[in-house]
């Protein structure tokens, strides 16, 4: 079957919508998600919701949290979703609420490779590139020994990181949509490199109630994926494909529970995220709609008992 044929099976067989959706972007003929009308959006959320979980449901009435994250994406704001979203900007946001030093030291952003070329040599030799626009560990690049890399190597990969549809500026994450996609250079840390833990606090109204580790996060694509609660007990929660696995209690528990304390109270609903290490405590990022509310857990129950804890503004 020629690369025609497959592209005309594809489309009529499996998923039409996402399949035309992603040929017209490509192609330039259709407009990206984020110039979608809001009912346009909000059918769009719902199928894909209904790919990865299964099954349908009212969004009027939300029930479990997965359910309860659609609704947060399509109709809930806040005036720093920006600042908030944007890996550079929210290091300022950050600074606003805690103080200056909560936050991996950056060296600069930029929204032009060539502009960052230009920059290049004013670059330490070993620092860490990342896109300001991207999650779970896409688009990083650690730069080691800078003097030995070729910068026009990597000019195309760092290109892609700049294209609208290789950005969440076109997931179904609206509150990315009003950000300026940027290349972000931020300060390697050696004491990162042999612990790779991201620490999330799952926080309701500025409480937060249990947290998950991310261990070998870089390393493998179902890392371990291991939940806690407030006092560091263990819980028997399974989140999509991750295994679990035994993780030491971070040296700065208690100082993250306060910072996402501070960090929390003005939502319903975000996630918290940290590195932390022997010297230092780091917020790493901010998250609104983990795994975009398209992520199983095991057991039911335990989907149910979040769902519980957020409470919506319907009304």
């Amino acid at each position: 079957m020629g690369l025609a044929s497959n592209i005309k099976h594809n489309i009529e067989n499996n998923h039409p919508a996402l399949l035309r959706l992603l040929l017209g972007i490509r192609r330039g003929t259709l407009k990206p998600v984020c110039d979608w009308p809001e009912d346009k959006f909000v059918k769009g959320v719902m199928e894909t919701y209904k790919r990865h979980m299964g099954y349908t449901f009212d969004l009027n009435n939300p029930n479990l949290f997965t359910e309860k994250l659609q609704w947060y994406k399509c109709y809930y704001s806040h005036p720093d979703f920006e600042r908030i979203t944007d890996k550079y900007l929210f290091k300022q946001y950050v600074a606003e609420k805690l103080g200056e030093g909560y936050t991996l030291p950056a060296y600069g952003a930029w929204t032009s490779v060539d502009d960052l070329e230009k920059d290049w040599d004013k670059l330490p030799e070993d620092f860490v590139l990342k896109a300001n626009l991207q999650s779970d560990g896409r688009n990083i690049k650690i730069i080691h020994h800078k003097s030995e890399i070729e910068f026009s190597s990597i000019k195309s990969m760092l290109r892609s990181w700049l294209h609208k549809n290789n950005t969440l500026n076109n997931s179904w994450e609206y509150r990315m949509y009003c950000g300026t996609p940027r290349i972000l250079a931020e300060q390697y840390m050696a004491n990162f490199a042999d612990q790779l833990y991201d620490y999330k606090l799952f926080c309701f109204k500025g409480k937060p109630h249990c947290m998950y580790v991310a261990t070998d996060h870089f390393d493998k694509q179902n890392y371990p994926i291991t939940f806690y609660d407030m006092n560091w007990s263990r819980l028997d929660v399974k989140y999509g494909l991750h295994v679990n696995n035994d993780v030491p209690k971070p040296p700065h528990f208690d100082d993250m529970k306060r910072i996402a304390e501070v960090l929390s109270n003005e939502f319903p609903f975000i996630r918290v995220d940290f590195f932390d290490t022997d010297e230092k405590l780091y917020v790493a990022e901010l998250t609104f709609c983990p795994g975009g509310g398209c992520t199983k857990y095991d057991p039911i129950s335990f989907n149910q008992e979040l769902g519980d804890l957020l409470e919506l503004p319907l009304n």
